[in-house]
């Protein structure tokens, strides 16, 4: 049920060397506050050493990840046999990733097959509208932080230097906020600044067997290609650079196949709910895919600022508000917590 129509692909092919990805590459832009790219390239071997040059490297195998990227994405690793600090090793993204231990609680039961099968989806789908939800209120506590006046000289330091292009002056959990929200603001309708390698794009229609090259892309010709950047975001598939690494703008809450299969994504600024809706992809076979429309209002005057934090930096398992539900002996129930946040004032999500 793809949301385009997409090179057939063999399951192994998703971890060639030669197959191709996409990453957002945003800039600081002083005009506009951020340059949005779109950055096609091979997922590349893995041996191979990375470059030194200025310029984005060939393959993604190439790109090396700053330390604290490497540490929030513990566990993503698409093979654990890649080297950690190596975009290409979260390539495909898995999206949002269950606990080990809350996984391993179903399938000591009987008939554990079965019970995947109720309840993985539904509750994959309730840590979506978490995820989305706290992403939203990052970014809002982003924003309150960088307009905050300095006492000495009372002007929102922050909020200049990122509006200046001084990236580097901004603590990174602050300036990730920052970008996001652009992406939120713009992303989500206007078309990314730039393209590179444009002719990875053609041809544009899939072809009736898998390539020897093949393509795990959001193509200009599907309904996904509108929100691409925010869809790029949302499977941790953006990124900037800054002293010469690679950092993650966010992790992970949708995978890379399902914002090139399964996703249509738009923003609407007048809503606090998220929506989603089935769509007729195309007439020829009866392919429907999911366009979902994700809530960025405005931020309510008078917020309190300390609430948004403490939800933005929710843990899932344990915390004031987690997602997990357990028994007083600490052992994971099929049930949830707080999928949504407990301020009603801040965004509840769909997916």
């Amino acid at each position: 049920m793809p949301a385009q129509n997409p090179d057939p692909i063999r399951s192994k092919q998703v971890f060639f060397d030669n197959t191709y990805y996409q990453i957002l590459f945003v800039e600081p832009n002083k005009d506009k506050r951020v340059t949005t790219s779109i950055l096609a390239k091979t997922r590349g071997n893995v041996s191979e050493e990375p470059q030194t040059q200025e310029n984005h490297p060939e393959s993604f195998n190439q790109f090396v990840l700053d330390e604290q990227t490497v540490k929030k994405l513990k566990g993503y690793r698409s093979q654990e046999n890649e080297p950690e600090d190596r975009l290409s090793s979260y390539l495909p993204s898995p999206g949002i990733t269950f606990q080990k231990e809350f996984i391993n609680s179903w399938l000591k039961e009987k008939n554990n097959q079965t019970q995947l099968g109720n309840f993985y989806i539904p509750m994959r789908t309730l840590l979506h509208a978490r995820k989305l939800s706290q992403l939203i209120a990052k970014t809002w506590w982003a924003y309150l932080t960088a307009k905050k006046l300095d006492l000495v000289t009372e002007k929102p330091i922050v909020w200049d230097n990122f509006t200046a292009g001084n990236w580097d002056k901004i603590e990174p959990d602050i300036l990730d906020g920052l970008i996001a929200r652009e992406i939120f603001l713009f992303g989500g309708g206007d078309p990314p600044d730039i393209i590179e390698n444009e002719e990875v794009y053609f041809p544009l229609k899939s072809q009736e067997e898998p390539s020897k090259q093949p393509r795990v892309m959001i193509l200009p010709n599907s309904k996904c290609w509108q929100g691409v950047s925010l869809s790029l975001l949302l499977a941790g598939q953006a990124y900037y650079k800054i002293r010469g690494k690679y950092h993650q703008i966010a992790q992970p809450i949708f995978s890379t196949g399902e914002i090139v299969l399964n996703y249509s994504l738009e923003v609407d600024w007048n809503k606090f709910t998220g929506d989603i809706k089935e769509i007729i992809i195309s007439n020829e076979k009866p392919w429907v895919a999911y366009h979902a429309i994700i809530p960025y209002p405005p931020i309510p005057y008078g917020v309190d600022e300390g609430n948004v934090e403490k939800w933005a930096n929710a843990e899932d398992d344990g915390g004031e508000f987690p997602f997990y539900s357990k028994n007083k002996k600490g052992e994971y129930l099929i049930d949830v917590e707080y999928f949504r946040s407990p301020y009603n004032y801040i965004p509840f999500t769909c997916s």
